[in-house]
């Protein structure tokens, strides 16, 4: 990644004019203001949904926490324009127009991106995080590449150099550039690990903070951004183990296993080698056939740091759960009663029309098979999502965006971390979880929780349901929940995007079609040759053990729902 390292291409560039900048901040000021007032928006929705005092309150510290964060926002963003109008930083106004119709179009790619670098480097330098809120404002502006960003941090030392190679400085200045950049050859310290260390020791920091205030000034960097951004590369160091701690690192398994195994049995496991990318993604499996299903559904992901969470990492009866789970999944769909609820499907019968038609003595041979296992394991989710929860507020992963992936019961173990979140001050988890993904969901579509989960995300909320998850249905009858299921329906709440997947028509088919139906939500960093291969190898077998053909349904019919022997 240091091959990125160029302080020119987090810079704003010297090709736009004093016009062109003023007109790129009142552009992008407004689609602040419209950003800023969606999330007030979905925090009014569950306001309205809950409609209690303490709801009230909750909305109010949000909007004054988003304010906050929109003001900081504003100000870097002005100065990434290069202070047009001078003066101080302009404040931010929630009742700001949002409409950009008129204005001139923004900047070519190629003059754009550098000025987005700039935002997002002058709030990660001053903030010591990265919030989920400017990561998901900045990926609407237009496309930003977070690598230059991330090795900027980590060798300053060689931004500068490149910067300084690139400047079209005056021949006169040559002999005073090479010797700032000696000066910051003596004092930066080493690299390790990928991460600059020692920064901020000796003559290392005012070195650096000297050199980048010279190269600043050749790229016609001014005003109050030197100061900051020479600053904020001189303590890089202190950013870096904020933004990616120890998680980031070669001993990333060792060291999560080690946090979380002081709070709960878990472990976060990697699901490819970190890179310490400026964001990172956490999965989480629905039921394990084997301990390889931790992490072997999300080889799919590529792009930033990818884990999966471990929920039953050292505990033989939690372990024993989870895979006696899916065995009883397996046996559930193979059992008779099961077949004839295919069959009737696959004949186009409504789901509630075929289960009220079912005899007791049906109902009781299927929760014979599945009821413990399932209520069980569903227990041990919802106790993992409180202790997820607890970890996330606690930047487990680092100060940096997560965005967060389940299917099944994993979804579960999200939906209730985010409901911790939700029970904590906005302040605290404003810029903490960017996108959500959850898939085949055991969960009430229940408005005020989805509403809460909607306001803690700052991105995509994507609900993937299947409407003929048969296997869903039954599971959620045998919990005792109605028929207001979010993995088999869509969830009715504003800013939820609500995405079948009608390939999925059985529980177990989540395990082989989760990248797949993620390439149809248009998930960010899923890689299409693993999908194809997911398909092949691991769909293609679940459907050779659990699909049905026509003919076999016929005879699945006939059968009946209490027949003892299966149909051959």
């Amino acid at each position: 990644m240091s091959e990125k390292s160029d302080l020119t291409k987090v810079t704003p560039p010297k090709e736009l004019s004093e016009a062109d900048n003023q007109a790129v901040f009142e552009r992008l000021s407004r689609r602040l203001a419209s950003f800023r007032n969606t999330a007030e928006l979905y925090a009014n929705a569950e306001d309205y949904a809950v409609n209690t005092k303490k709801a009230f309150e909750t909305k109010d510290a949000f909007v004054d926490a988003l304010n906050e964060w929109a003001q900081e926002t504003l100000k870097n963003v002005w100065l990434a324009c290069r202070e047009p109008g001078g003066g101080e930083a302009p404040q931010f106004d929630p009742l700001s127009d949002t409409s950009t119709v008129g204005l001139p179009p923004l900047p070519p790619q190629k003059q754009l991106s550098p000025l987005l670098h700039t935002v997002l480097l002058l709030h990660v330098t001053s903030n010591k995080e990265y919030s989920s809120r400017t990561r998901a404002f900045l990926f609407l502006i237009g496309p930003i590449d977070e690598e230059v960003v991330a090795a900027t941090l980590k060798d300053p030392r060689k931004a500068i150099e490149e910067a300084g190679k690139k400047t079209d400085a005056a021949k006169e200045e040559h002999a005073r550039r090479s010797k700032v950049l000696r000066m910051v050859g003596v004092g930066v310290g080493a690299v390790a690990g990928g991460v600059l260390i020692g920064v901020t020791g000796g003559l290392a920091a005012p070195a650096v903070g000297a050199a980048a205030t010279t190269v600043l000034g050749w790229l016609g960097v001014g005003g109050t951004a030197v100061g900051m951004l020479a600053t904020g590369l001189a303590g890089s160091s202190v950013v870096c183990g904020a933004l990616f701690g120890a998680y980031g690192s070669r001993r990333t398994a060792q060291v999560i296993s080690e946090y979380t195994r002081e709070v709960r049995d878990l472990s976060i496991k990697p699901v490819h080698e970190p890179k310490e990318t400026m964001a990172v993604r956490l999965c989480v499996t629905g039921w394990l056939e084997s301990p390889d299903d931790v992490t072997a559904p999300w080889t799919v992901f590529g792009g930033e740091d990818t884990f999966a969470l471990q929920w039953a990492s050292a505990s033989e009866i939690e372990v024993e759960a989870l895979q006696k789970l899916s065995t009883a999944l397996v046996d559930l769909v193979t059992a008779q009663a099961m077949l004839y609820i295919k069959a009737q499907i696959i004949k186009q019968t409504f789901l509630a029309a075929l289960f009220a038609a079912l005899s007791p003595v049906a109902w009781m041979k299927i929760t014979k098979i599945i009821d413990n296992p399932w209520m069980q394991t569903r227990a041990l989710a919802v106790k993992t999502g409180k202790v997820l929860g607890t970890l996330l507020a606690q930047r487990v992963l680092g100060a940096r965006p997560v965005t967060l992936v389940g299917y099944s019961l994993g979804s579960l173990v999200i939906f209730e971390a985010l409901q911790h979140l939700a029970s904590l001050p906005p302040a605290k988890t404003l810029g903490l979880v960017q996108d959500v993904f959850l898939f085949g969901s055991p969960l009430p579509t229940d408005p005020a929780q989805w509403a809460a989960l909607r306001r803690v995300a700052a991105g995509r909320v994507v609900n993937g349901y299947g409407a003929n998850d048969y296997v869903l249905a039954v599971l959620a009858r045998v919990s005792g929940m109605n028929w207001g299921v979010a993995g088999l329906q869509a969830v009715d709440v504003q800013g939820v995007e609500n995405v079948a997947c009608e390939q999925v028509d059985g529980h177990l088919k989540w395990r082989g079609m989760i990248g797949q139906c993620l390439a149809q939500c248009g998930a960010p960093g899923v890689d299409r040759a693993e999908v194809a291969r997911q398909l092949e190898r691991k769909a293609a077998k679940i459907e050779e053990e659990v699909g049905m053909t026509e003919e076999e349904a016929e005879r699945a019919v006939k059968a009946g729902p209490e027949s003892d022997v299966p149909p051959v």
